[in-house]
């Protein structure tokens, strides 16, 4: 999760695009008891180091090929196919041993055109392509020519449309009681044109009060949101992200397994609060300077010490550790099918993770002449030094 700076506004919350599952596979989870594990801090600390080394280029950016330039996401297809996209940028489908990936549409403000995507899901024979400068659905076909277009609701705090694999889903941040925290809530939908869907997901924001449609009270510097990823049997894997903490559960709640640990999140530095007073400039403004002391007094103590899940096609879930202004990399953290924690590997905080295949992580990274590159890098047990 990106930083919120206080007194902002959110940009549109794509969970979706950060730590939604893309898994393409049908995994349905063994019925049978939960499993609930319970790990110490210093079990986690001492798994075994994986050893992550390059695996094959997709694609280098040089800004006139289709290769993403800046904040990629992606997003599972079928047939081992993905799709990747960014603002301003055309969507493209990669498929297996093909150098070119298929281009999906045209940027612009034209009917069937898209300038700010948010998602995108395999359709049977097509795609679709959920764009939010338009607030439309958009189908294309195999081919990636324009169908048809469906309105949606317009992103923006509350409200995100996307998909999880090709689950459709409803991400909504909601008041509750006046002057109550406000609830994170995912709902799947049943298709197009729904815009109510089921719930599968409700976690309380404990930061944050929602008062028509903004934040009715200063956000803290380091604001904590839940992490999840959705299966294609509709499972859902989360976390707090509080505490390391994750569980998969049914549509309807019930519990798969749960992995707990007492590890927190690193401490929150009068070091980093200085900088951020530093970087934002209040010292000529006393009452931007006084929100800013509000922000402070509503920080809690720690980092998040989950900031991402992503979900593999086998049931394997990738957790993404703590991100702080002052570490230049990230601790991962792999689990098996079952919740069981199997080894950890460091990433810096510059390779941007886009899918995890079980034993690969499809990255956007800086490559030759710091161009941005995707790539597919390889983890495997032997627990050599981390990529650089």
């Amino acid at each position: 999760m990106s930083v919120v700076p206080p007194r902002w506004i959110f940009a549109p919350v794509a969970v979706f695009a950060a730590t939604a599952c893309h898994a393409a596979a049908r995994t349905r989870q063994p019925a049978g008891p939960p499993v609930e594990r319970t790990v110490t801090a210093a079990a986690l600390d001492s798994l075994p180091r994986l050893a992550v080394t390059d695996g094959h280029l997709v694609c280098l950016a040089d800004g006139q090929s289709p290769c993403p330039v800046d904040l990629a996401t992606a997003n599972w297809m079928h047939d081992d196919r993905f799709a990747t996209w960014e603002p301003n940028r055309q969507v493209q489908i990669w498929s297996p041993n093909e150098p070119n990936p298929l281009t999906v549409g045209e940027v612009g403000t034209a009917i069937g055109q898209y300038r700010s995507v948010v998602s995108v899901a395999a359709n049977g024979a097509g795609y679709f392509v959920v764009d939010a400068a338009s607030s439309n659905l958009l189908l294309f076909d195999g081919k990636g020519h324009y169908q048809s277009s469906v309105p949606v609701p317009p992103s923006g705090m509350t409200h995100a449309t996307g998909f999880a694999g090709d689950i459709p889903l409803l991400q909504l941040i909601l008041p509750t009681a006046a002057d109550s925290p406000a609830v994170f809530e995912v709902r799947e939908l049943e298709g197009p044109g729904d815009t109510l869907g089921r719930s599968v997901l409700k976690v309380p924001l404990p930061w944050l009060r929602i008062r028509d449609g903004k934040p009715a009270r200063e956000l803290p510097l380091f604001p904590v949101l839940p992490s999840y990823a959705i299966a294609a049997d509709s499972d859902i894997v989360w976390s707090a992200g509080d505490v390391f903490s994750v569980r998969r559960q049914s549509a309807s709640g019930s519990l798969r397994w749960s992995l707990t640990s007492t590890a927190t999140g690193p401490a929150v530095t009068p070091e980093e609060i200085s900088r951020e007073r530093a970087r934002l400039g209040l010292k000529a403004d006393a009452a931007a300077s006084a929100r800013f002391d509000s922000s402070v007094a509503v920080t809690a103590k720690s980092h998040a010490a989950i900031t991402g899940l992503v979900l593999a096609h086998d049931g394997r879930v990738l957790v993404l550790g703590a991100q702080t202004p002052a570490r230049d990399s990230i601790d991962f953290y792999s689990l098996g099918k079952s919740g069981e924690p199997r080894g950890r590997f460091t990433l810096p905080r510059r390779s941007r993770v886009l899918l995890f295949n079980g034993d690969s992580l499809l990255v956007q990274r800086p490559g030759a002449n710091m161009n941005q590159e995707l790539r597919w890098l390889l983890l495997r047990p032997g627990g050599g030094a981390a990529s650089p």
